[in-house]
C-alpha cells in the first residue's frame, strides 16, 4: 500500500478473535505515518468511511473484519465499486475443508467467494502461509487492473504468521495516467461538441459528477466564457456550486437530479411546464451515466426531448438516450474545449441573457415563507440557507456538508449553499444512514467545519454514533479548532415515502412510515478539548444558529422538530406545477 499510495490511505478495522493480531501488527507498522488506523461502530461503518474517504479526500484503504462478516458491508459495497474506489478488504475465514466452521462462509452449503463474484468483485483466497507472497501479488495485481474493492479470504494461522524476513511481494507498476489518442470517430465527436459551444443559437446547461480541484476550475473558466449553465447533482454534492473561494458563481443554478432540483433549473428546462426541444436547448453530462438519477426526466422525454451530450471515458457507461457520446478523459476534453473556445457574441449574448432571467426566479415561493409551528422543512432550510450564504459572505465560512436520504438531507442540498463538495447518502444505492454513519470519519479527516443533516428516519436505521463522535473529535489534533453541526431533522415519519403516499392514495402511511423518537441525551458536556451540546429546536433562532455554526472546538448535535408536507424542494415534477409554486 505503501508503494501503491505513499500515506494516502487508510486502515479501518473491526476486531475479532481471528484478527486481532494482524490489527495490532497494522497499528504498529503504520506508527508516526499518515496512515490512520480508524474503528467503526460496525464493519458497514468501515466501508462507508472508506467511500468517504475516496470521494472526498483520495484516499484509499484497507478494511479488516473478522469471520463470516463480508456479508455486513450492505450496498456500500456495490457504491465502493461504482466510485472505482481502490482498495483491499480483508476477511478472516476457515479453510474450506472445515467441516461447517463456526463463522465460516466456506462448507458444503456455501461459498462466500461466490458471493463475491456474484457482486462483480474479485478475490484471493490464501489458504497456506506458504501462499501470502503469490497472492498478495495476485490481490495488488487485480486492484492495479481495476480501480475497486478486492477481497483478501485468508485462515487464522495465515493472518497471525510472522515471517521472519520481509515479504519479497511482486507489485505491478504504478499505472501512468496519460490520456491518449483519439480516434477518427473520438476526433469527429469533439469537433461537433466543439461546434455546438462555440456556435449553436442555444441555451446550454453542464451537470458534473466527481471533479478534481484542477477540472473544477476548467469548467468555471469554460462556463463564464461560454454562457453555460452549471450544475451538481444529489449525489455528487458540490461537484461545482455557488462559490468560488468566497466569491458567487453566477452561471451556477441548483442542483440537477430525480429529487431536489430548484425553481431555477426547473424554468431553465421547461416553458410553460414543458420540456424545452432539442432545438432550443442542449445537456452535457459530465463524468455522468446519465442514470435515473440524474434527472427528473423520463427516459422517454431524455431521448424524444432533449439534446444530450455525454462525456464518459467508460465507453460501457454510455446512455442509450445519449445523441453525441465523448467517450474520454475529461481532461482531454476539457483540455480541448479552453483551446479552442470561440463563442459567437449573438450566441454568448442569447444564454447570458437565458441565465440572467433564471437567476431573478426566487427558489422560494410565498407559502415558503410561512412560520408555523412545528416549522415546514421548506421554511426552516429556507431560513438556514440564508443565514450560511450570511456566514459565507461576511465571515470566510467554509464547511463540508453531509447529506443523508430523506426529505430533509433533499432540502439541505436544495436549500443550504456549498462551499465545496459533499458526502451523500443519495450516491449509488442511496442507503439511509449511510451519511450519519460517515460522519465520524469526515468530521476527524475534514481540515474546517462540517454540517450533517440527518433524518430521523436514517437516525432510526443505525447504530448511535454520538458517542464516538465526540471521542474521536476529542483525540483529533485539530479538534479545537473545529466546529460540527449534526442536524437532525425530526417529523416522526419518513417522509419521502409519505410523500409518495399523499400523491397517490387518499390515507397516510399510518405504521409503515412512523418513527419513534429517542430520548434526549445530555444538554452539555465535555469530551476532552471538545464542548458537546445538544438543543432542541423548535423555531427558528439565528442568533443562536449563528454562535452555534461558528464557535471552534464544538460539536453540536441539534433536534430540529419540524412537520411533514409533499411540498416543493424538488420532491417531483407535478408539485412545480401546482397553483401555490408557482
Amino acid at each position: 500500500m505503501f508503494d501503491q499510495w505513499q500515506e494516502n490511505w487508510d486502515f479501518h478495522s473491526y476486531t475479532g478473535s481471528m484478527v486481532a493480531g494482524l490489527i495490532q501488527s497494522m497499528q504498529q507498522r503504520v506508527k508516526n505515518t499518515g496512515v490512520r488506523c480508524l474503528h467503526g461502530c460496525n464493519e458497514h461503518s468501515l466501508a462507508v468511511s472508506a467511500l468517504a474517504g475516496w470521494q472526498l479526500y483520495d484516499r484509499a484503504y484497507v478494511i479488516t473484519v473478522t469471520s463470516g462478516m463480508l456479508d455486513e458491508f450492505r450496498g456500500t459495497l456495490a457504491n465502493l465499486k461504482r466510485a472505482r474506489a481502490p482498495g483491499l478488504i480483508i476477511c478472516a475465514d476457515s479453510p474450506d475443508d472445515t467441516w461447517f466452521a463456526f463463522q465460516g462462509t466456506m462448507d458444503s452449503e456455501n461459498d462466500g467467494r461466490q458471493v463475491i463474484a456474484a457482486r462483480r468483485l474479485r478475490c484471493v483466497f490464501i489458504l497456506k502461509v506458504g501462499e501470502i507472497t503469490a497472492k498478495l501479488a495476485e490481490a495488488f495485481s487485480l486492484l492495479a487492473e481495476r480501480p475497486e474493492p478486492v477481497f483478501i479470504l485468508a485462515t487464522q494461522a495465515v493472518l497471525e504468521s510472522c515471517p521472519r524476513q520481509s515479504l519479497d511481494v511482486s507489485l505491478p507498476p504504478r499505472a501512468e495516467r496519460g490520456l491518449g489518442t483519439l480516434s477518427d470517430a473520438q476526433r469527429a465527436a469533439l469537433a461537433e461538441a466543439m461546434l455546438m459551444i462555440n456556435q449553436a443559437p442555444q441555451q446550454m446547461l453542464w451537470q458534473c459528477g466527481k471533479l478534481s480541484d484542477a477540472q473544477r476550475e476548467q469548467v468555471y473558466a469554460i462556463a463564464e466564457a461560454a454562457g453555460i449553465a452549471l450544475t451538481d447533482t444529489i449525489t455528487q454534492p458540490g461537484s461545482v456550486g455557488p462559490y468560488r473561494r468566497g466569491r458567487l458563481v453566477p452561471n451556477y443554478l441548483g442542483s440537477l437530479s430525480l429529487y431536489g432540483f430548484g425553481r431555477r433549473i426547473y424554468r431553465f428546462l421547461h416553458k410553460n411546464h414543458e420540456v424545452l426541444g432539442p432545438d432550443e436547448q442542449c445537456l452535457f453530462f459530465l463524468k455522468s451515466k446519465v442514470d435515473q438519477a440524474a434527472t427528473p426526466l423520463s427516459e422517454g422525454k431524455l431521448k424524444r426531448q432533449v439534446r444530450v451530450v455525454q462525456v464518459n471515458h467508460e465507453p460501457r457507461h454510455l446512455s442509450p438516450f445519449t445523441d453525441l457520446a465523448l467517450d474520454m478523459p475529461l481532461d482531454l476534453f476539457l483540455g480541448h474545449v479552453q483551446a479552442n473556445l470561440a463563442v459567437d457574441p449573438a450566441v454568448l449574448a442569447l444564454r447570458r441573457a437565458k441565465l440572467a432571467s433564471v437567476r431573478e426566479i426566487p427558489e422560494a415561493v410565498p407559502v415558503d415563507h410561512i412560520a408555523t409551528l412545528p416549522m415546514t422543512a421548506n421554511y426552516f432550510f429556507l431560513r438556514l440557507g440564508r443565514l450560511v450564504r450570511e456566514l459565507i459572505e461576511c465571515h470566510d465560512y467554509r464547511y463540508t456538508g453531509i447529506y443523508d436520504v430523506g426529505r430533509c438531507g433533499i432540502s439541505a442540498l436544495r436549500n443550504v449553499p456549498r462551499t465545496g463538495p459533499g458526502f451523500s447518502g443519495w450516491y449509488g444505492r442511496a442507503l439511509m444512514g449511510d451519511g450519519l454513519m460517515a460522519l465520524p470519519y469526515i468530521a476527524t479527516t475534514t481540515e474546517g467545519n462540517v454540517l450533517a443533516f440527518i433524518g430521523d428516519g436514517a437516525r432510526a436505521l443505525v447504530p448511535d454514533i454520538e458517542t464516538r463522535l465526540a471521542a474521536s473529535l476529542a483525540q483529533d489534533p485539530r479538534g479545537a479548532t473545529k466546529n460540527v453541526t449534526l442536524f437532525y431533522l425530526t417529523n416522526g415519519v419518513l417522509s419521502m415515502i409519505q410523500t409518495y403516499l399523499d400523491k397517490r392514495y387518499a390515507h397516510n402511511g399510518a405504521h409503515q412510515v412512523a418513527v419513534t423518537a429517542p430520548a434526549a441525551g445530555l444538554a452539555m458536556e465535555r469530551s476532552g478539548a471538545i464542548s458537546v451540546n445538544r438543543s432542541r429546536v423548535v423555531q427558528f433562532d439565528p442568533d443562536f444558529l449563528r454562535n452555534a455554526l461558528t464557535a471552534p472546538g464544538q460539536l453540536n448535535i441539534i433536534d430540529v422538530a419540524l412537520a411533514h408536507n409533499s411540498d416543493g424542494d424538488g420532491l417531483s415534477l407535478v408539485s412545480e406545477t401546482a397553483w401555490n409554486r408557482q
